[in-house]
């Protein structure tokens, strides 16, 4: 016998000896068999995706689903042991899965400001601050994921920011015609046109980003003998709006409209007449005062040429705060309802001039 032919049983031997201590084998798991390397653990079958069931889902607080699979983990027996993610499966053993438990969001707990509420005082369009009031806490409790809140406990109470109304002064026939969304190119011109052949004055809310794209337009209004005041920057909506985005578009857009007409605002009219407490408190350290309207002929919705000119004269009072618009769109019938309220006016003897004029106080009488 050669010493290959003595070699070789002794080869098979170690071969099936290697086999056993460190080849694949054989397994059960979820009934089915499977060959694995020696060392799986269940967390390699896991990972594998050689167990069948899933894990659970995860719920926020108020019992809705926010995310499939992503709540307890799948449970695996081993032999029929509850078996850890590192337990290491041996040759022959059988491993079955369960699904995970289904399982909740956690909470976190967060103390926030709360916007002052707003009291108001008197009448009039013009508001102006009068108490700052204070920012109140609130300890508030909600799902880590989905935010979703549970409780809400008022740590310190706000108090109201107190707000005065000022009507204009009493006894004299004038009225304040008021145009926003402007600068507009091919309407603002127009209105301001109008304006003059009828001898009028009127106070132009500028939004800030168009008088710097129109700055030469917003020059020229502010040359005719009209009154600037500030719109914003972007005419964002600022009721919900935080005290950053308030801050950012108060006086951005004031700074907009200085440097495009040379002119400092002395009057801002928040975008819709959107307002909160912070809007109040902007406007006082931007040293401006807010403005709204007494008489709104709602021209932006294009009601007609007319209708926008008889719902201007049939509201007018002394002191009236017109609200109107050059630009924001389409303001034809505004431009052609314009010149049928400035006669209407003029025929019922009243005085069209700026914000200013309208509460400046009448000359001492000598």
């Amino acid at each position: 016998m050669t010493r290959n032919e003595l070699l070789a049983p002794a080869a098979i031997v170690l071969t099936v000896v290697a086999v056993l201590l460190f080849g694949p084998y054989a397994v059960s798991v979820d009934g089915y068999p499977q060959w694995i390397t020696r060392g799986t653990t269940v967390a390699d079958l896991v990972t594998q995706h050689r167990v069948r069931a899933f894990p659970g889902d995860l719920h926020d607080v108020a019992g809705g689903l926010i995310m499939p699979r992503e709540g307890g983990p799948q449970l695996v027996t081993v032999n029929g042991s509850a078996a850890s993610s590192g337990t290491v499966i041996r040759f022959g053993a059988v491993v079955v899965s369960e699904r995970g438990r289904d399982s909740v969001e956690p909470t976190v707990a967060v103390t926030v400001e709360t916007t002052p509420t707003l009291q108001f005082r008197g009448h009039g369009p013009v508001e102006s601050l009068e108490a700052s009031g204070t920012p109140g806490i609130t300890k508030v409790v909600r799902g880590a994921v989905s935010g979703i809140v549970l409780e809400r406990v008022v740590v310190t109470p706000a108090v109201p920011v107190t707000v005065r109304r000022e009507p204009a002064w009493p006894g004299r026939k004038r009225v304040a015609l008021t145009f926003d969304d402007g600068p507009w190119p091919g309407q603002t011109e127009r209105v301001v046109a109008e304006l003059k052949d009828a001898g009028a004055r009127a106070t132009f809310f500028m939004v800030g980003y168009l008088a710097t794209r129109n700055a030469g337009i917003a020059r020229d209004v502010a040359a005719a003998g009209m009154e600037i005041g500030a719109h914003s920057q972007s005419h964002k909506l600022l009721k919900h709006a935080s005290p950053a985005v308030i801050r950012s578009e108060i006086s951005e857009g004031i700074a907009s409209v200085r440097r495009a007409t040379g002119r400092r605002p002395v009057f801002y009219r928040p975008a819709g007449g959107s307002v909160n407490a912070y809007v109040f408190l902007e406007a006082k350290r931007e040293n401006v005062r807010v403005v709204i309207w007494t008489v709104d002929p709602r021209d932006w919705s294009r009601p007609g040429t007319r209708a926008i000119a008889r719902r201007v004269l049939d509201n007018i009072r002394p002191g009236s705060v017109v609200l109107m618009h050059d630009g924001g769109g389409n303001r034809s019938q505004t431009i052609a309802a314009l010149k049928l309220v400035l006669h209407g006016l003029k025929a019922r003897g009243y005085e069209m001039v700026t914000l200013s004029q309208l509460y400046s106080p009448p000359p001492a009488k000598p």
